[in-house]
């Protein structure tokens, strides 16, 4: 996978077996947004980073580890939260598929106002959950730079 191109900056944390590049503005000029969190809550032992552009929507990128989880808990559980939150026929089945030759899991969530895809991989016993915009370009280019350690 690329890395991206020079000027964009690569996502590195201890303990994640992936990494992947993002962009610090987007093609329109644009800034993006990070935030990280680390909780343990209901979903569990859970670090997150989500990067976004809020002004212009150019990138919505989200990855989460969730440790000692499996993929298809994962979904019942966000599945469900996501039906209630944006109607029973929002989330799409569970369908698997690969991801650079490795087995993944994969659903979409379709509401009103926007539309996301949702990978998983299964990775030394965690569970990493990837949700990005299908329709930008940009989220697609990030999601290209992915790389996984083993």
């Amino acid at each position: 996978m690329s890395s991206g191109p020079a000027d964009w900056h690569r996502f590195k944390r201890p303990g994640f077996l992936v990494e992947f590049s993002y962009p610090r503005l987007t093609p329109q000029g644009h800034s993006v947004e990070q935030f990280e969190e680390h909780v343990q809550d209901h979903r569990g032992d859970m670090e997150r980073v989500h990067l976004s552009s809020p002004k212009s929507g150019e990138l919505y990128f989200e990855v989460a580890r969730f440790r000692e989880l499996a993929p298809e808990d994962d979904y019942l559980s966000h599945g469900k939260y996501l039906a209630q939150r944006f109607g029973p026929d929002s989330v799409s089945p569970l369908v698997e598929t690969t991801v650079q030759g490795r087995p993944a899991w994969a659903y979409s969530i379709d509401a009103a106002d926007h539309e996301r895809s949702v990978l998983m991989l299964h990775l030394g016993g965690d569970t990493y959950r990837f949700i990005y915009d299908p329709r930008s370009e940009l989220n697609h280019r990030v999601l290209a730079t992915l790389t996984i350690e083993g």
